[in-house]
Order: structure tokens, then C-alpha cells, then sequence
């Protein structure tokens, strides 16, 4: 607060003064002060008729406290003799700062001899740097020291960075040797703008550089992460990192250059505009005539591809450019005709093959020349070259056969009730089987379905149950713990089995709990069957199963349900429906050559033939048929009750 200083008139004689005409008197000022020592008082005399008249001295503090300093004001000629006497005190010396307020009285000049005028002044310096303390206190005048306890802080000090005010001014925002720092506002650690303080202030960086202060993932010490025409790194560059510009091929093998795709960390190719990419074909069945589908591209997505096809039918070896014409229902050699010249295409029926016991199961082998006929307590070879039957009847031959597979040797496979299994080659003068039971299984186990892979010695035989369980036999067949293992279950009621030639092929097919129909596919990378199709999006328990190749399989069963299997998506055929035409067929057996030469033969005994459109008699039944076989197009046989066999052999096509 501020100090009120008593000012004091008395009178006294000042000793040592000259007394003449214009100093007859004098005013004699003492200013009485107390805690400092360093600091000065300024004294100011004033004509109080005419302030024009004034006149100041300025005293030095004499270094020690309290103490009084005093002055003598003598009036001018000129002037009246009421004087306005004020004070003024400063810090340090007379050129310091001026502190508290200045303290005035008026007083007479004697016409002889002083008239006292006595002003009192304290103020605090503690720490005796010449600066007062700026601390309110009464009777105390306040300074411009804000540490009076430190004397190397005042209000002439040099501010530096060390947690305090130097100079008792802007705290440290006018230290000389504050450090730059940089506004951090994405919080990245990298600032942009520059601010000077002693301490990093908040929302500040130690260092700058950052091109792009709004986003946290942009600054300078990482690599370039987005391609999106802006530099995340503050380098200077834009998608450095990416190759932007660069030749490229896109997915169809078009020429392009590198861009930044939509995806932020992402390129693409941005294809030429000269760049048009058309369709490739390429041998798909392997029958030397590229004719499949591969896709665009204005390269040849896959080697070997040629831009016009050749090939009217890549389903199927037996139809290509070039081959002769036969009467198989096949379009041949590409004319769009099919069976020129040859006629009504004839079936030939033999009943009693081997006996009247009806025949579930036949397999052909030999190019169809020779087939095993299977059934109950049937095993029968038939030579169809010779019309010769051979029954093989012991007991270890017997059994309720469901299903039978022949290799290209002749050698027989086949599978029926309580898990029965039994194998034999084509030598009549051996009467015996090797006839084991598949592990694990009961008298509820029946072996519905059985297909080979051929080896280089003997083939590979996979078998499907009706409990799920599958079983693989290898040869020679006859060491049971290893020869003839468990392949895996599912949760099916499997009824058929099929290959393309390759243990990766492999397709078995059946029914679940509700009657829909399943197919599983086998794996070889994981050694497990794995669900093909499933979800119950087909009403009908599947019997029938052909794989011609990897790329396309054939499936059938109840209800009149055919599939097709090709790029892996099964997809349903039309309906086959009995010779009434509304009841839907029960088909036991498919047999392909291709998309448009698929065949079935049903309960009722007949035999349908699929074009790639609609479904036509090839044969028209009399008796029940349970299987289909044939090794080509030309040669076709069926097996079922009363030991009945239908056979088509195809006539030779006519002479050009």
C-alpha cells in the first residue's frame, strides 16, 4: 500500500548560511528514511502564486539506515514566499525508478533565518540490491522488487530460464536463452509453428518439421504409408514409396501405370487407354482342341491360350474339330449335327446273365468287351465278345454285393452288407475270393459305393458306407491292418463314390437325416473330406456319382435329381420324370461323356439321355435298372433285376 509521509514544520536556525537581500530565509527540509541504503530523494521547491517558478535536487541515500538527509530551499528574488515543498523517492539512485507517491507541503520562507520542513519515508531492500520490496505493507512504500530476499533479482536483472523472475517483470517470457519449441496439435511429437519458452508449454514438441500438424500419422520420421498424392513423411515427396508412374500389368494383363488405388496404402495398375483386353481359350479336356473359356485379358491368362476357340465342346474328350462322326448322340467333329446318317440308335436286352437274381452293381472294363456282374450272392465275369458267363459261388465269394469297381486289369472290387468287402482276379481257374470286413464296421454297416485309381502295379480302391465311414484298400490287399484302413467319417448316409483319376478328385455323395442331398470332396492337403454340398438346397438322396474330370462331376438320385458340378458349384439339371410324366424318377446310376451327353438309368427301367438342353428315351424300359457303366459313348451297359443286362454298342457311322 501506499506510504503517507508526515511532513513536520519546525522552526531552527540553519548554521552556516549566508544571509543576503534575495536569501534572507530559507526552508530547511530533512527527510528522515528508514530500511534501505541505497536510493535517492528528489526535492522539489514550487512558487505556489506562479508554478512556473520550480526547482528540484536531487539527494543521494548515504548508505546507511535509518537515517536523515536534509535540504535548504532558499526563494528566489522573484518569487512569492509560500513554497509548495514535495519529495519524491527512487530506487537505487537518482536515476532509478521512481517509487510510492510524491509528498508535498507548503511553507513560508522566513524573511530571516529557516522554517523547518521534515518529511518520513520507509521502504524495505532485504536483500540490499537498491530495489524495494514490492510486498503491501502499512507505512511501508512498495518497490519493483518481487524477491526482496534475492539480490540477483530486481527489476534490472538479466531473465534467464531457471524457474524464477529475474527482473520482476513477465515472469520468464522474456528469458534471453529460452528454447524453441514447436505447436504440437495432432500429437504426433512433431510440431509446425514455432513458440519460445523455458518449458515446453502444453500441446508442444521438442522438435518441428511436421508438413501436416491435423493428422497424427503424418511426420517426418517414418516411411511413406498412403498413396494418396500427399507426402506423409514431410520429405518433400508424394507417394515415393509406391512406385507411382511406373509400367505395370493390371489383373487381366494389360498394360498400365501405377496409381493410387482407393484404398489408401494401396496401388493399382490404371490400364492404358490403348489397352483392350478380349477372350482367351485353352484345352480344358484335353483332347488337343482349346476351346474353354478362360477369361479376358490382353494377355493369355493361363500359357497356351488362343484367341478364337476351336473346340465346340471342352466337357468332353470325344468332341473336337476334326474327329470322325459316330453314332454316340455326340456331336463329333463340331458340324452342329449329331449322328449324321446314323439312324435310330439300338439297345439290346439279355436277361438271366448269370442268373435270374437281380444285378445291383456292374463294372466294364476291357474298352466294355468284359464286365463283373454284382448282386446277392452274385459274382459273375460275362465276356460279351463270347456271350461266356463265369458264377463264382464259394462262400468266400458270396455276400449281399451293392457295389463293384474292375480295373483296367479285370481284377474285381466288391462291397455289401455288414461291411463286406471281397477282391479276385479275372482267372476262372481260380474259384476263391479274399473276402475281409472293413474295420470298424457292424451288421449295420453297408458298403454302398466303390471306385479305384489306377497305380502303376495295382489300383488304389476307395469304399463309402452308409454309417459316413469311407475306407481306403491298397495293395496286395491282403494284410488287413495295413492294406485296408479307415479314410475318414462324415455325417451321411454316403451311397456312391468317384474319381477323375486322382485321389484329389475324389467325390462322395448321399443323403443326410432329412433325405437333401450331400456331397463331400476329399482334401489331400488336409487329409479330410470336406463338405462339397450341403444346407438342404437339393430335396433328394443322391445314388449315382460320375467324375469325368476335375473340373466337372456328375451326380443323381431321387426325386429326378441331376447335378452338374463344374467350377466347383453344383448346380441342378431338369427334372427327369417317369413315362407319365408327372411322377418324378428314381434314378440309381449316372454316366457322362460330356455337358451334353450325360445319361441315367432309373427304377423304372429306362434309360434317359441329357443333351445340354432336355432330356430324351435312349432306352425305354421293361425292368427295373440299379447301375450304368461305360468306358466311351460307344459303349454302354445296365444291370438290374432278373439278372437283365441293356447294352448299346454303337453301329459304325456310315461311309462319307
Amino acid at each position: 500500500m501506499r506510504l503517507i509521509l508526515m511532513a513536520v514544520l519546525c522552526a531552527s536556525v540553519l548554521t552556516g548560511c549566508k544571509k543576503d537581500d534575495s536569501k534572507a530565509g530559507a526552508l530547511n527540509v530533512t527527510i528522515g528514511y528508514s530500511g534501505f541504503t541505497r536510493g535517492c530523494v528528489t526535492v522539489t521547491a514550487t512558487d505556489a502564486d506562479n508554478a512556473g517558478n520550480t526547482n528540484s535536487l536531487a539527494v543521494a541515500i548515504p548508505g546507511k539506515t535509518p537515517g536523515t538527509v536534509s535540504v535548504a530551499v532558499y526563494r528566489k528574488k522573484d518569487w512569492g514566499r509560500v513554497l509548495s515543498v514535495t519529495t519524491q523517492l527512487h530506487e537505487v539512485d537518482c536515476s532509478g525508478p521512481v517509487v510510492g507517491d510524491p509528498q508535498e507541503m507548503k511553507a513560508q520562507v522566513p524573511e530571516e533565518g529557516t522554517q523547518d520542513v521534515s518529511f518520513t519515508v520507509r521502504a524495505i531492500d532485504g536483500d540490499g540490491d537498491g530495489y524495494f520490496s514490492s510486498a503491501d505493507a502499512e507505512g511501508v512504500v512498495s518497490g519493483t522488487d518481487c524477491d526482496d530476499r534475492e539480490s540477483a533479482v530486481n527489476p534490472k536483472a538479466t531473465e534467464v530460464c531457471n524457474g524464477r523472475d529475474d527482473n520482476c517483470t513477465l515472469g520468464e517470457s522474456d528469458a534471453v536463452d529460452k528454447k524453441v519449441w514447436f505447436v504440437d496439435a495432432d500429437g504426433d511429437t512433431y510440431g509446425s509453428s514455432q513458440v519460445e519458452a523455458c518449458t515446453r508449454p502444453a500441446g508442444a514438441a521438442d522438435r518441428g518439421g511436421d508438413c501436416n500438424d491435423g493428422d497424427g500419422q503424418v511426420r517426418p520420421d517414418r516411411a511413406e504409408f498412403r498413396c494418396d498424392d500427399k507426402d506423409d513423411n514431410c520429405n518433400g515427396m508424394n507417394d515415393e514409396d509406391f512406385d507411382v508412374g511406373d509400367d505395370c500389368k493390371d489383373e487381366l494383363k494389360c498394360s498400365g501405370k501405377v496409381a493410387c488405388a482407393s484404398t489408401p496404402s494401396q496401388t493399382s495398375c490404371a490400364r492404358l487407354p490403348t489397352e483392350n483386353p478380349v477372350a482367351w481359350y485353352v484345352d480344358g479336356d484335353g483332347d488337343g482342341s482349346k476351346g474353354q473359356d478362360v477369361g479376358l485379358g490382353c494377355e493369355s491368362p493361363v500359357e497356351g491360350g488362343v484367341l478364337q476357340p476351336e473346340d465346340c465342346d471342352e466337357s468332353s474328350v470325344y468332341v473336337r474339330p476334326g474327329l470322325p462322326e459316330l453314332c454316340d448322340r455326340l456331336d463329333n467333329n463340331c458340324s452342329n449335327a449329331v449322328d449324321e446318317g446314323c439312324g435310330t440308335l439300338a439297345w439290346t436286352t439279355q436277361a438271366g446273365v448269370g442268373g435270374t437274381v437281380d444285378v445291383t452293381a456292374i463294372a466294364l472294363y476291357d474298352e466294355g468287351r468284359k464286365a463283373w456282374l454284382v448282386g446277392e450272392d452274385k459274382l459273375v465275369h460275362f465276356d460279351s465278345t463270347t456271350g461266356e458267363t463265369t458264377s463264382f459261388t464259394r462262400p468266400s465269394c458270396k455276400g449281399n454285393w451293392k457295389a463293384v469297381w474292375a480295373s483296367a486289369s479285370g481284377r474285381v472290387f466288391a462291397v455289401g452288407d455288414a461291411g463286406r468287402m471281397t477282391t479276385r482276379g479275372p482267372d476262372t481257374s481260380d474259384q476263391e475270393c479274399f473276402t475281409p470286413t472293413a474295420p470298424g464296421s457292424n451288421n449295420q454297416t453297408t458298403l454302398y459305393g466303390i471306385t479305384g485309381i489306377e497305380q502303376i502295379k495295382d489300383p488304389t480302391v476307395y469304399v463309402v458306407s452308409s454309417q459316413g465311414k469311407t475306407f481306403k484298400w491298397v495293395e496286395p490287399y491282403n494284410q488287413l491292418s495295413r492294406d485296408l484302413t479307415e479314410f475318414g467319417t462324415v455325417p451321411a448316409n454316403l451311397r456312391a463314390v468317384a474319381s477323375g483319376g486322382s485321389e484329389d478328385t475324389l467325390l462322395a455323395v448321399g443323403g443326410d437325416g432329412t433325405a437333401k442331398a450331400v456331397a463331400y470332396r476329399y482334401d489331400t492337403a488336409s487329409s479330410s473330406w470336406q463338405p462339397d454340398l450341403q444346407g438342404g438346397a437339393f430335396d433328394g438322396q443322391l445314388r449315382g456319382v460320375h467324375v469325368t474330370d476335375g473340373r466337372f462331376a456328375y451326380a443323381a438320385g431321387e426325386n429326378g435329381l441331376v447335378l452338374k458340378r463344374s467350377g466347383g458349384v453344383w448346380t441342378s439339371l431338369p427334372t427327369v420324370f417317369e413315362s407319365n410324366g408327372t411322377t418324378k424318377a428314381g434314378i440309381r446310376d449316372v454316366l457322362a461323356f460330356s455337358e451334353k451327353g450325360i445319361y441315367v438309368a432309373t427304377s423304372e427301367g429306362r434309360i434317359l439321355f441329357y443333351d445340354g438342353s432336355t432330356w430324351t428315351t435312349a432306352y425305354p424300359g421293361g425292368t427295373s435298372l440299379s447301375s450304368l457303366d461305360g468306358p466311351k459313348p460307344t459303349r454302354i451297359v445296365a444291370g438290374g433285376a432278373g439278372g437283365t443286362l441293356v447294352s448299346f454298342t454303337a453301329p459304325a457311322p456310315p461311309v462319307p
